[in-house]
């Protein structure tokens, strides 16, 4: 069995990504592959996650949390997601460094299941964007000081926590995604996380590209693919765009930010590296970029 599991980054839409693929439980319980609710597992997970540290859980004990989240249903891939599993949202930068407890947290997560194939879901996003929808999640008691820890912005890649993951668990695939495609390619993302081939139809397909375009536009758009079956995902992804060419809701495709410090220069610079790294990030061994 394989376990697909994502595990963050916060704010790339992860919860997105559970409801769609739960929306779609029984076409893909038809292939082998078994979405439980996360009630299943979020609670059980890291205690377990403390209890075997670096020491592989015993076969017995693997038994016991697949049974217990699967109820026992068989299954050939099983699809979990856990955005907080590395650490929770308003501590990403805790010790100076993007996700550094991945660097330990992650081998206690493989040790949970290590009798079995695993891989990780990692969604990315501009840093630009991700650290003040991160820093809105702190609540009013943490100042961005305290949260941003000293990090250099202008250093910040995420190649590098994606380094720290293969380095750690090197016989863990990890599947990319970035946050600003999921609109176009959410689709895809849905089935490249699910291990499902191209011709499974998975429904909520549109579902991230609905809150950018205007309702006129999906209304078309819906029809229009109703009516002109893509033959391919390149087909699909020419006529989306067309179609938010031309229905773009202006009011959600442009972000504020209002964080001390930060100006129009700052958000060009960490957009530009950004777009560098993800280059980077493409050519990673072990490294699969769902685009």
């Amino acid at each position: 069995m394989i376990i697909t599991m994502h595990i963050g980054a916060h704010c790339t839409a992860g919860g997105n990504l559970m409801r769609g693929l739960l929306k779609n439980k029984g076409v893909l319980g038809e292939h082998g592959v078994v979405v439980p609710g996360p009630a299943r597992y979020r609670e059980i997970l890291p205690d377990v996650m403390k209890k075997v540290k670096g020491d592989p859980a015993s076969p017995a004990t693997q038994e016991m949390i697949i049974d217990q989240i699967t109820e026992t249903e068989k299954c050939d891939r099983l699809v979990l997601s856990y955005e907080d599993v590395i650490c929770v949202a308003s501590n990403v930068f805790e010790g100076g460094s993007l996700y550094g407890k991945a660097r330990f947290k992650l081998p206690w997560l493989r040790n949970v299941f290590a009798g079995h194939e695993m891989e990780f879901v990692f969604g990315i996003r501009n840093p630009a964007g991700f650290i003040p929808h991160a820093f809105a999640e702190c609540g009013p008691r943490k100042s961005y000081e305290d949260f941003i820890a000293g990090v250099d912005l202008h250093h910040l890649r995420w190649s590098h926590v994606i380094t720290v993951m293969r380095d750690v668990c090197p016989d863990v695939p990890i599947k990319v995604y970035a946050f600003e495609d999921s609109a176009l390619s959410w689709e895809r993302i849905l089935r490249d996380v699910a291990g499902v081939r191209a011709g499974v139809p998975l429904a909520g397909g549109l579902d991230m590209l609905a809150p950018i375009m205007q309702r006129e536009g999906m209304a078309r758009l819906r029809a229009y693919l109703s009516t002109h079956k893509p033959k391919n995902d390149n087909q699909r992804h020419r006529i989306l765009m067309a179609f938010l060419d031309k229905y773009a809701n202006p009011d959600e495709m442009v972000e504020e930010v209002d964080l001390p410090g930060w100006d129009a220069d700052l958000v060009a610079d960490l957009t530009e590296r950004y777009e560098d790294d993800l280059y980077l990030i493409e050519g990673m061994e072990g490294v699969t970029v769902i685009s």
